[in-house]
């Protein structure tokens, strides 16, 4: 008996992100497509200026404007459409439905209030409680999180606190209203090791607990492998691999996807006395004029690239599996 697959909680359509630069849109997010299910744990990875944040910030109705806006496209959360929603109904939405923690707590959070306060802002706006019941549910989140002695910690002010906590005090504000998913962006970039293990041990422990979608954005390799269902790897604002993530880690199949895997450091039991230089993907990602152009952006900084690279981008070619690419060395015909 076949069975009817489950609708995603999040599904998102030809999404193209625009900033005027010099009197013309730049797309610096184009035609991207991807969906969320319950629970599942998607990695957004790719160098920084690949589009990974602004695909974020669109998804919670933060992308500046001016200069940029959401050109085209659709992102559904559920059965609602948000691209088209009012700003009343989308800061109705972020915080309850879609919240996120950003990359760097210290300038996230606001100095001059407590971190009990920021936590109760949230659940009192969305959940409507009495100052007290809010306090009371920051005391609760900050326990959850793993911050020792909350009743005294919800007094604190972010300085007072660790890196760690502070990160810890983010996550609590974005959970506190128990979302269907959660945007953890680079959440660990600032954190020592030991830190970041705890840090990804709290969000198996809470989205196994809450059943939450998690939305990771990474640049760390290691991080997509242990944590993540799914990847997308995005460069130059596309989308140009996705599939589950072991697949991804073993055998990486578009060029830029390979190059960041080969970027990683082994380690070796014997290693040689002249060890092998760390590969490295030569060039840069380009600026955000250069994205409106046609073919493939990752041509110039691709030691396989064919003329037919820096004319057109691309199919998608999909296969068994789930997974997808984007590169004319998979499409039919292209060996």
């Amino acid at each position: 008996m076949s069975m009817t697959p489950t609708p995603p909680l999040l599904s998102v359509r030809d999404l193209t992100v625009a900033f005027r630069v010099r009197g013309e849109d730049a797309p610096v997010v184009r035609d991207l497509s991807f969906d969320l299910h319950e629970g599942e744990t998607l990695g957004i990875v790719g160098e920084s200026g690949c589009g990974k944040s602004m695909t974020a910030l669109a998804l919670m109705g933060l992308v500046p404007n001016p200069p940029g806006r959401i050109a085209s496209g659709s992102i559904r959360l559920g059965d609602e459409e948000l691209v088209a929603a009012a700003e009343a109904r989308l800061r109705r939405v972020r915080g309850a439905r879609i919240s996120m923690v950003f990359q760097e707590p210290m300038t996230s959070l606001n100095p001059v209030f407590t971190v009990g306060e920021q936590i109760a802002e949230t659940a009192r706006a969305h959940l409507g409680l009495s100052a007290r019941e809010a306090r009371d549910r920051a005391v609760e989140m900050l326990r959850l999180v793993g911050i020792p002695a909350p009743e005294r910690r919800v007094g604190d002010y972010p300085h007072q606190l660790s890196g760690g906590m502070r990160q810890r005090v983010m996550i609590a504000i974005a959970l506190v209203c128990e979302p269907q998913v959660l945007i953890a962006d680079e959440p660990t970039t600032a954190l020592d090791v030991t830190v970041q293990a705890q840090i990804f041990d709290l969000f198996r422990e809470l989205q196994d607990r809450m059943n939450t979608a998690v939305i990771l954005i990474t640049h760390d390799i290691g991080v997509v492998a242990e944590m993540t269902d799914r990847v997308m790897v995005m460069y130059a604002g596309r989308k140009v691999e996705e599939g589950p993530a072991a697949d991804f880690v073993a055998a990486p199949r578009h060029p830029y996807a390979r190059g960041l895997v080969n970027c990683v450091p082994r380690l070796v039991a014997d290693p040689p006395d002249v060890p092998e230089p760390l590969f490295e993907i030569p060039g840069l990602v380009p600026g955000a004029e250069a994205l409106a152009r046609p073919g493939c952006a990752f041509a110039p900084r691709c030691p396989r690239a064919m003329p037919v690279c820096g004319r057109e981008f691309p199919p998608v070619t999909a296969s068994p599996g789930g997974r997808s690419v984007a590169c004319w060395l998979d499409a039919e015909g292209a060996r």
